[in-house]
């Protein structure tokens, strides 16, 4: 633990809270009722969202590996730093679960129900900003940006285009 810096240190630990809040909380319940009789039910992460629980999980995921690489003094050679990738996966699993906080999940029965956030929802908020500001922290520790693994990506190095080619003489051939 002495080889992680504060912001690989919250990212793993952001990580794995997050993924035990995925399975253990709701995140959701949903109620319906019939003139006097009600039916009321609730479900983690896994049970509500389609895609939006594998963005998450891999949020987590690449947290604790920031974290594991870093304890473990481990190197692989990835055009961006593992530190960028956690905050990036990081930001986008908050804005969809900020996404699903205004929008809540129907389960597919529309006005019929009503359903409702639970802890687990605000719980996984607070665990993906974790990972998200953990992701960012340690990308300022090493000195790592954005527009680096931006230009590496967008190919800077290429050659530029050709020019354009060139036109005739203006007086054209003579006869």
């Amino acid at each position: 633990m002495d080889n992680l810096r504060t912001g690989e240190k919250i990212a793993g630990v952001s990580g794995v809270a997050l993924i035990l809040i995925m399975f253990i909380f709701d995140w959701f319940s949903i109620e319906a009722g019939v003139e006097g009789f009600s039916v009321s039910a609730g479900g983690n992460a896994w049970e509500w969202f389609s895609v939006i629980d594998i963005v998450l999980f891999l949020a987590a995921i690449a947290a604790i590996a920031l974290a594991v690489m870093s304890a473990t003094q481990s190197q692989v050679d990835m055009p961006i730093a593992l530190s960028a990738v956690t905050a990036g996966l990081g930001g986008l699993a908050t804005l969809l679960v900020l996404y699903r906080i205004i929008d809540p999940p129907d389960g597919g029965a529309g006005d019929l129900v009503d359903v409702s956030r639970s802890i687990g929802v605000w719980l996984g908020l607070i665990a993906a900003a974790g990972v998200t500001y953990g992701g960012w922290r340690a990308m300022q520790e090493e000195g790592t940006a954005y527009a680096g693994p931006a230009d590496r990506l967008g190919g800077d190095d290429a050659p530029p285009p050709p020019p354009p080619p060139s036109q005739p003489p203006a007086g054209g051939p003579a006869a």
